[in-house]
């Protein structure tokens, strides 16, 4: 139970911020980048990523993106998390 309550803090602190959090892990920064929605794509987290780690100076951890239903306009929202580690 306290696992399950752990991970629902973890998401909902991710939620919270919209845009970035940072956690250390081993040693170095892990920081997660939300992208999501309509005008946005994968090079919106990777310039997030280049400004706070700098140009590809960062190990991508995890690239995960999956479409919603369509919205009242028709089109798909497209949801994007980008995980790095900076180097």
């Amino acid at each position: 139970m306290r696992a399950t309550t752990i991970l629902l803090v973890a998401i909902l602190a991710t939620a919270a911020s919209g845009c970035m959090t940072n956690t250390k892990s081993d040693g170095g920064k892990t920081f997660t980048y939300d992208c999501s929605g309509l005008g946005k794509g994968w090079g919106d987290c990777t310039a997030k990523a280049d400004a706070q780690c700098g140009a590809r100076n960062y190990t991508i951890i995890s690239q995960t993106g999956a479409a919603d239903e369509k919205g009242a306009s028709g089109n798909t929202e497209m949801k994007r998390t980008l995980v790095v580690s900076c180097k």
